[in-house]
């Protein structure tokens, strides 16, 4: 059931499908299929519920993926000053070393 509530457009493809095909032994076609939304019976609240569980669930993903892209930024960015000032030593080093080199 959540499966269909979370995919509504992939259970109606699969409906679609499956029907078709049982169609074209007749040499029927369909051209446009609907389903209608689900919704709860009164005094049944699984659809809302369950409507809110895939809310939340989202969002906390989110907030997930927020969190990770921060993180990837701040290594990056460690990580690319780490290399600039790993490269300004090897110069300066080699800028001596010619120096060096040139009063010998």
């Amino acid at each position: 059931m959540e499966e269909i509530f979370k995919g509504t457009k992939d259970f109606k493809n699969e409906v679609f499908d499956k029907v078709e095909l049982e169609l074209n032994q007749f040499r029927l076609l369909i051209y446009n299929a609907n389903v209608k939304q689900m919704v709860d019976e009164p005094g049944q609240e699984y659809f809302l519920y369950l409507g809110q569980k895939i809310q939340q669930e989202a969002a906390n993903q989110a907030k997930i993926d927020v969190s990770e892209a921060k993180m990837k930024g701040e290594i990056g960015s460690k990580f690319r000053q780490g290399q600039t000032l790993q490269n300004a030593t090897e110069i300066d080093a080699q800028t001596k070393i010619i120096a060096t080199q040139r009063r010998g």
